[in-house]
C-alpha cells in the first residue's frame, strides 16, 4: 500500500499539555503545542502530471506486436519532450534569477534569499535544472532513435513474413500435389 502524501496537509499542528519551559521567570514561559510546515507533503505541479491513460501514467507495456513498442517508445520520447518544456512553467518561475544571482555581487538576490549559501545553493539548482532538462531532450532524441530502429526491425520482420509465407503456399501447394499423386498410386 503506497501513502500518497500529496493529501496531507500543509501544516502540522501538534498541541500538548502547558509544559513550562522557564519555571522561574515571571510571567511564567509555557510550551503548549507545536506548529510546522509539513516537510513531508509532496506536491505534483499540475504541467509535470501525465494524462490519464497518456504516456508517462503508465512505465510497462506488452510486446505482443511491435508496433505496440514502437508507439510506446515514440508515446514516452514525446511525454519526455514536453516535460522538459513544461519544466519552464513550473520550475523556473518558482527560481527566477537564479544563475544571475551572483555571490556578493549585491544586484538581484536569488530566489532563496540574499546571503551567499542560498545564493551558491539557487546557482547549484540552475545548473541541475540545465543539465535535467538537456537529458531529458536527449533520452526523447535516444527514445526516438529507438523507435525508428524498431521500426526497420518490423519493416525487416515484415519482409521476411511475407517471403515465409509464400515458401508456406508454395509448400502446401507441394503437399497438395504430392498427396492427389500418392492417391493415384
Amino acid at each position: 500500500m503506497t501513502d500518497d502524501r500529496t493529501q496531507q496537509s500543509d501544516r502540522v499542528e501538534i498541541d500538548t499539555p502547558n509544559v513550562p519551559v522557564a519555571p522561574t521567570i515571571t510571567p511564567f514561559v509555557y510550551y503548549d503545542g507545536v506548529s510546522l510546515d509539513n516537510v513531508n507533503k509532496a506536491h505534483r505541479p499540475t504541467n509535470l502530471t501525465p494524462a490519464p491513460g497518456g504516456a508517462g501514467a503508465e512505465t510497462e507495456w506488452d510486446a505482443t506486436t511491435l508496433d505496440k513498442a514502437i508507439k510506446w517508445l515514440d508515446d514516452h520520447a514525446e511525454f519526455l519532450n514536453q516535460q522538459s518544456y513544461k519544466m519552464e512553467e513550473d520550475i523556473r518561475k518558482w527560481m527566477r534569477n537564479a544563475s544571475a544571482a551572483a555571490p556578493g555581487a549585491g544586484g538581484e538576490k536569488s530566489p532563496l534569499g540574499g546571503f551567499e549559501r542560498a545564493t551558491a545553493l539557487a546557482q547549484k539548482h540552475a545548473g541541475l535544472y540545465d543539465s535535467t532538462q538537456n537529458r531529458l531532450r536527449e533520452l526523447a532524441r535516444e527514445l526516438w532513435k529507438a523507435a525508428n530502429a524498431l521500426r526497420k526491425v518490423k519493416e525487416d520482420y515484415d519482409t521476411a513474413e511475407e517471403r515465409n509465407r509464400m515458401n508456406a503456399n508454395q509448400m502446401e501447394n507441394a503437399f497438395n500435389s504430392a498427396s492427389s499423386r500418392a492417391g493415384k498410386n
